[in-house]
């Protein structure tokens, strides 16, 4: 009698911490989910954009097209400035350095106010972001910050890799996109494209900061994409403030967007990446980031308004 009595008191107390254990982990998975979706939550789009820009000529930088740059001026300078296209950043940003010198942005508590062209658009602000930067060595090339998709949000873009030209905030749908398009997800303010890899159905960031690769992945994903005897190249570079480290090999993929295929030739890893960045990659159930370099043969064009894409 008293055995039993002991057995079902010991049930009972490890039905209750089973239940705590329970109610404890939905409340790091309900706490985690509302913390990353806080803190990748961008703030209220600053920008202010004004007439369809024409075609854009792209600068690279480096023999592998490592930086993609886009020209900008402003009114009564005669100078060339260029701003880095970056789809990964949430904001337009401008360097703290080489802005010291341009007597058309003005600075007050850590925000800049301008207003600037990019072809015939016309961006302006009273609030861009300010990162602070070293000074540099290079200035045949003056670069002064990052035009980021917050220019996308709510507005029709074409990337045209293929006769390497920009075009913003264009007013009409384009003819020859209009029956290739499907849709993406523009999650503060991410690109982020169904596509299908090895008959899986993926999900892909575009970052055309990344511009140098075509798909940077986990190790794990990375390692069952790879060919067996590739070699790896392993290059160090720097991103913000971080240090990283990438391992580049070989593929022999194709990946599917909608009905277009496109090759995967290369698939690298990165080592370096912060964990909230692992984390975010995670949290949202992403494959891996698109770079620039899938792309050089191709168009494309993102509907920020209808969270439409299309690839040609």
């Amino acid at each position: 009698m008293f055995p039993n009595l002991a057995q079902k008191s010991e049930m009972k107390l490890l039905k209750k911490i089973i239940a705590v254990f329970l109610l404890v982990l939905i409340l790091v998975l309900v706490g985690g989910y509302f913390y990353f979706d806080q803190k990748f939550t961008p703030e209220e789009n600053y920008l202010t954009v004004q007439n369809e820009s024409g075609k854009i000529p792209i600068f690279w930088l480096g023999n592998d097209k490592n930086v993609l740059l886009l020209p900008v001026h402003f009114k009564g300078n005669p100078e060339t400035y260029y701003l880095q296209f970056d789809t990964g950043s949430p904001y337009t940003i401008f360097y703290s350095e080489p802005i010291k010198s341009i007597k058309e942005i003005s600075v007050d508590n850590e925000r800049a106010k301008t207003s600037f062209q990019i072809g015939t658009t016309e961006i302006s602000s009273v609030k861009f972001r300010i990162f602070e930067s070293k000074k540099s060595e290079n200035d045949s090339v003056k670069i002064i910050g990052t035009l980021g998709a917050d220019i996308l949000e709510n507005r029709k873009t074409i990337i045209n890799f293929k006769e390497n030209n920009v075009v913003f905030n264009i007013s009409n749908e384009p003819e020859n996109f209009k029956s290739n398009l499907f849709d993406f997800k523009f999650k503060k303010r991410k690109i982020i494209i169904p596509a299908f890899l090895k008959g899986e159905k993926e999900k892909f960031l575009y970052d055309s900061g990344t511009s140098a690769f075509e798909l940077l992945t986990t190790k794990e994903i990375w390692k069952d994409l790879k060919l067996p005897d590739s070699k790896v190249t392993i290059e160090k570079s720097q991103s913000w403030q971080n240090v990283l480290t990438t391992y580049t090999a070989n593929c022999s993929q194709n990946i599917r967007f909608q009905s277009k295929e496109i090759p995967l030739n290369n698939v690298t890893y990165v080592e370096g990446f912060s964990q909230t960045q692992y984390s975010l990659m995670k949290f949202s159930g992403m494959t891996g980031m698109l770079g620039n370099k899938i792309f050089l043969k191709n168009s494309i064009y993102i509907d920020g308004l209808n969270n439409k894409i299309g690839i040609e």
